[in-house]
């Protein structure tokens, strides 16, 4: 399979992105987030089809381009993000979580009785700025598929009850 196109210690690439798996050439580049291409909570990766896709090309300093699907030749890459600049339409995202996905910490959980009297569940902060850096970052048109997208990935790390609560906590400005 090779070496992969970049490393978590020199980029600012998602945790999901096939950059840090990948050699350039293996996956495709996109422009944005799309329902072209899904997530796969199983795998880590968006795909189109079969091939795994990044969706940031200004994070991983590929531009856009099918360069496993289509074969299209690689731009000379330089795995250097800070080398391309996010497009100008966009404004720059907070970077909540500039890592992996999140390890859950050992958060002492509320049990039944306590949620029914109305305590609220303990959501690891390492959850919730993971969450707030994907819904920041994610598209308008694109918010939906994100958010439940984010709800799976987060569930086979987190508990259900701190990831409702992040969830409520993210969306409701929390």
């Amino acid at each position: 399979m090779g070496d992969a196109f970049l490393t978590e210690d020199d980029s600012d690439a998602c945790w999901i992105c096939p950059a840090l798996r990948l050699p350039a050439g293996q996956f495709d580049v996109y422009e944005r987030p799309t329902r072209q291409c899904p997530f796969d909570p199983a795998t880590g990766f968006r795909y189109a089809g079969d091939i795994p896709v990044c969706v940031h090309p200004y994070k991983v300093g590929l531009p856009p381009g099918r360069y496993a699907s289509a074969g299209t030749a690689l731009p000379n890459p330089t795995p250097h993000p800070a080398a391309q600049e996010r497009p100008a339409a966009q404004s720059e995202p907070v970077r909540a979580y500039p890592g992996p996905a999140p390890r859950p910490a050992a958060v002492p959980q509320a049990d039944d009785a306590s949620i029914m009297a109305g305590a609220r569940p303990a959501v690891p902060d390492e959850l919730l700025s993971w969450m707030r850096g994907l819904v920041a970052d994610a598209a308008p048109d694109d918010l939906a598929d994100t958010l439940g997208q984010a709800e799976e990935a987060a569930l086979l790390r987190f508990s259900a009850e701190s990831v409702v609560e992040a969830l409520r906590q993210v969306l409701g400005g929390a």
